[in-house]
């Protein structure tokens, strides 16, 4: 019901705002191409539909998708909206065949001044069977959810070169079962202060404050996060730019029979656009990190990603991702509760994720995309399993 309600409200908030800004971009005179609308249809193959290590329940999907697009740059205001609604029907899945997806995507960016801008993103997503939120590989309960993520930062110049951004984020997971939602729901708030300095028209160095509060619904694996960083941004003219973070970050938890933890952070990641043809992203972080495997109330996180975009032909463009993730749990870290666990109870989570899209231009409106898609889970905590899944799509854009 929750699910339902939360679905029935986000169509409604888009269409009152697709509406608004059709109203706003026609008497402001945007022009034809301030809208776009496509449409993709899917037939899919999945050999693992439940995530299970033995007795694996294939079936074939057949997947809607259409997605409105609108894009306004009335300087000093841009604003983006994206609402992608999607239908899928599986063959062999008991008791429900049918899944509807809502995904929505706000992106508003505003200067007040030359020294003085804002940029504010809104992710929301409301979805069955969900596999992953977030980038990489992030496994959660097998059930229908809503996420919501609101960014916001405020970008301040103090000197010609040094600049001061404040930001903040909240993120929202609400699960429709209760007995899911009783250990799984969480709300989490973070804000901040960076510092950024111009050393040459190439580099710039940071300095990073941020505070982040993770709660629960029940409240037994709350904790609260502090980073102090430094970070390196470098840009070798316009083809690469790379970034360095890191740091110490302080984690008190709300259950006393745990005790507070200290561990550096870091992340870097790497952005080159090989030829006009080819661009090349890589990435890689460590953190402290909420966990994803109950009674636990942390995770060490390492995850490694990168990713390949190519245009073979005028016609033809090929993509291709992988990411590797590492989680380690120490029992020292299990909450106070009820539940029974084995002593010494803890380990090792490694999730392999990797990703192919070819996609052929038939005529400007018209194109087929063909994708695979791969998942491994090796656990300690839970049960391994391998997914594997392969489509053919057409996307039509309008």
């Amino acid at each position: 019901m929750k699910k339902q309600v939360a679905g029935w409200m986000a169509m409604a908030v888009t269409a009152a705002m697709l509406g608004s800004v059709a109203s706003f971009a026609n008497e402001a005179g945007a022009g034809g191409n301030w809208l776009e609308v496509d449409n993709r249809l899917r037939l899919e193959y999945d050999d693992n539909i439940y995530e299970t290590k033995d007795n694996k329940t294939d079936s074939f999907k057949l997947i809607e998708e259409i997605e409105l697009g609108i894009t306004l740059n009335f300087e000093p205001t841009f604003l983006t909206v994206r609402y992608r609604p999607s239908f899928t029907w599986w063959s062999d899945r008991e008791p429900d065949d049918t899944d509807l997806h809502h995904d929505l995507d706000v992106v508003l960016n505003h200067r007040f001044s030359p020294r003085v801008s804002m940029g504010l993103k809104n992710t929301f997503r409301l979805a069955e069977q969900p596999e992953e939120i977030d980038r990489g590989v992030k496994l959660r309960e097998n059930d229908d959810y809503m996420y919501n993520v609101t960014d916001g930062n405020v970008d301040v110049a103090i000197l010609p070169r040094t600049h001061a951004v404040v930001g903040g984020r909240y993120s929202v997971l609400r699960y429709d079962r209760d007995e899911v939602a009783d250990t799984e729901d969480y709300d989490i708030a973070a804000g901040g202060l960076t510092i950024r300095q111009g050393v040459s028209a190439m580099s710039t160095v940071m300095a990073d404050f941020r505070y982040e509060d993770v709660s629960y619904d029940d409240s037994l694996r709350d904790s609260d996060s502090t980073y102090y960083g430094i970070g390196l941004e470098q840009a070798l003219g316009a083809s690469f730019v790379g970034t360095v973070r890191g740091g110490y970050q302080d984690k008190t938890y709300n259950d006393d029979t745990i005790d507070d933890n200290s561990e550096p952070y870091g992340d870097v990641s790497l952005t080159y656009i090989v030829s006009p043809r080819t661009r090349l992203s890589l990435g890689a972080g460590y953190s402290l990190y909420e966990a994803d495997v109950y009674p636990f109330a942390n995770q060490e996180r390492t995850i490694m990603f990168g990713s390949v975009a190519h245009d073979l032909t005028a016609k033809i463009s090929l993509f291709l991702s992988a990411s590797y993730q590492i989680s380690d749990y120490d029992s020292s870290e299990i909450i106070d509760t009820d539940i029974e666990v084995p002593e010494n109870y803890g380990g090792e989570e490694n999730v392999v994720q990797g990703a192919v899209r070819v996609a052929y231009q038939l005529n400007a409106r018209n194109s087929l995309e063909l994708n695979y898609q791969y998942m491994d889970l090796s656990s300690d905590l839970r049960d391994d399993f391998e997914r594997n899944r392969a489509s053919i799509g057409w996307r039509l854009d309008i």
